[in-house]
């Protein structure tokens, strides 16, 4: 199909679909007004978008009723400046998310509108692309500035020596390059609501994925300038906003959901050769953890821990800050005598 007559089949298609989504009765009879077509034109449209699933048709020939399908999908560049997120999500993209169980738009709604948030505040950028597409398996939210990149606008901002340490900085949450007006907790907990998150920009790739415990970082190519961001979440999800948030309360009768509590992955500290060893490494691991009362140190993918970087963790910080309970987690059995030693030495 030409690139014209593609694009044209695309607006009438999204006609169409608003169409019926705004309960118009007389869809056919506008779309061939619009655009200037036969009705069996505007029948084969119909046909496709049944087949592709964006549709269920009742009834036979002129009698027949068209309804919203389980497959919906909606694309859209918006210029950023003055963008509004709550506006562009139920304005723009309500006709993918509407008729989901409220958990699960909770959850939506709450991703969306944080990462979006982000993208007019500190991209730098002049234009973001949407996508959201829903299947009867899951719904994927993918949100591209054409900003500095979340990674280098970071560790600008927070005067951090290299981009990396950038994510091991937003895998601990509460990071926010603008404090009077961010409290840095969309990013964590919209990575823990949903069942996939992934962050791809310059030539780092971050993400988090619920089917494997640890955040991981990869290197590719250079992508182009600015930050993608991927989330994605089963339509049988059975999460909770509240559940999610509840969880790094850190304290059971924590009824006001405080942002007690971080898991820091060790591994996204693995960049400067591969091992933990040295003091400056454990406090480039402990900076900011003292805005939290329970932290838990992931060892997962860590095999060994220098004697300096454990001294400098399990003592020294303990002991500055005793109201911080330090939990090590998935520790082999030597980074288990380390720690141990290192107690028993400070005891």
């Amino acid at each position: 199909m030409e690139l014209g007559k593609l694009k044209r089949s695309i607006v009438i298609r999204r006609f169409l679909l608003n169409s019926i989504k705004a309960h118009n009765i007389h869809v056919i009879h506008d779309a061939m007004e619009a655009f200037g077509v036969t009705r069996q034109t505007v029948y084969n449209h119909l046909i496709v978008l049944v087949e592709k699933g964006y549709l269920v048709a009742e009834g036979k020939t002129r009698a027949r009723v068209y309804h919203l399908g389980a497959n919906r999908s909606h694309s859209q560049v918006f210029r950023l400046k003055e963008l509004q997120e709550s506006r562009v999500y139920y304005h723009d993209f309500n006709i993918v998310f509407c008729d989901i169980p409220k958990d699960l738009e909770d959850i939506c709604h709450y991703g969306f509108t944080e990462m979006l948030n982000n993208a007019i505040d500190h991209s730098k950028g002049e234009s973001v692309v949407i996508d959201v597409i829903r299947t009867s398996e899951s719904i994927t939210i993918t949100i591209t500035d054409d900003g500095e990149g979340i990674f280098n606008h970071i560790a600008r901002v927070m005067q951090l020596s290299d981009p990396r340490e950038s994510i091991l900085e937003l895998s601990k949450g509460k990071l926010t390059t603008d404090p009077d007006n961010h409290t840095g907790q969309g990013i964590f907990f919209t990575s823990r609501a949903f069942d996939e998150f992934k962050i791809l920009s310059d030539d780092l790739f971050f993400s988090h994925d619920d089917g494997d415990p640890v955040d991981f970082l990869l290197h590719g190519d250079k992508s182009d300038p600015g930050t993608t961001v991927i989330m994605r979440i089963a339509m049988n999800s059975k999460k909770e906003l509240s559940t999610v948030f509840k969880e790094f309360c850190g304290d059971e009768n924590n009824d006001d959901y405080a942002f007690n509590k971080t898991v820091v992955p060790l591994r996204l500290a693995l960049f400067e050769g591969g091992k933990l060893l040295s003091r400056s490494q454990a406090k480039r691991i402990l900076n900011r953890v003292e805005k939290f009362k329970y932290v838990v140190l992931d060892f997962k993918g860590i095999d060994f821990i220098g004697q300096a970087f454990a001294d400098e963790v399990f003592r020294v910080f303990a002991r500055r800050n005793p109201q911080i309970q330090l939990s090590p987690f998935n520790m082999s059995k030597e980074i288990e005598k380390m720690i141990s030693m290192i107690k028993n030495n400070s005891d």
